[in-house]
């Protein structure tokens, strides 16, 4: 698999454990490690870097309240893409799509459906609530299930001009009836690309 991560908005990361380290005079720290052992290698987006943001243009509330309903709101949808060339594959099946498998703790919703929004605690009444965001394959207006391994249909065996494309729309999400609250939203998503 081939690990990449894309955030929509913004994305934040806040390193504590050097401050914790600190506070108890201890001397040492913390190494991580991360890997991974592949059945697919791939050149996504031409070597370019597979790593982006999509940022979709603001709504008003008044626009993510229209239909108060839960599901994708069309209003200032984003499309974006993502090129596969050159990909060759270990397993014994090589005449099968590539998949995409999501995750990123704490931001997928249980169904599967959307992304929360992590820039605020929801349970604050004075921020940003009840909108996140969703990915659909462009033309079609139903949320990609972030939580099962999405087959692009695509083989990515091609290179250079020929190399095969596959186009996203963003959506904003309205994740419940209860009204949306105006703040600022973000979320991230991390993507492994497999034939398995």
């Amino acid at each position: 698999m081939i690990k990449h991560a894309f955030s929509l908005v913004a994305l934040a990361t806040a390193l504590t454990s050097a401050n914790v380290m600190a506070a108890d005079n201890t001397a040492g720290g913390v190494i991580s490690f991360s890997g991974a052992i592949t059945d697919t290698t791939c050149t996504i987006n031409g070597g370019k870097s597979a790593d982006f943001t999509v940022a979709l243009s603001p709504i008003t509330v008044e626009e993510a309240n229209k239909e108060n309903k839960v599901g994708l709101l069309a209003k200032n949808k984003k499309s974006f893409s993502l090129t596969f060339s050159g990909c060759s594959t270990a397993a014994k099946d090589a005449g099968t799509s590539l998949k995409m498998n999501f995750s990123s703790a704490d931001n997928i919703s249980t169904d599967g459906k959307y992304l929360v929004n992590n820039s605020v605690n929801e349970n604050d009444a004075a921020v940003a609530k009840n909108v996140g965001f969703t990915l659909t394959k462009a033309g079609s207006n139903t949320p990609i299930q972030l939580n099962a391994p999405f087959d692009t249909g695509l083989t990515g065996k091609k290179v250079g001009p020929d190399a095969e494309t596959l186009v996203f729309d963003a959506y904003y999400y309205k994740t419940s009836t209860a009204p949306a609250k105006v703040g600022a939203l973000s979320s991230n998503l991390t993507y492994t690309i497999s034939y398995l």
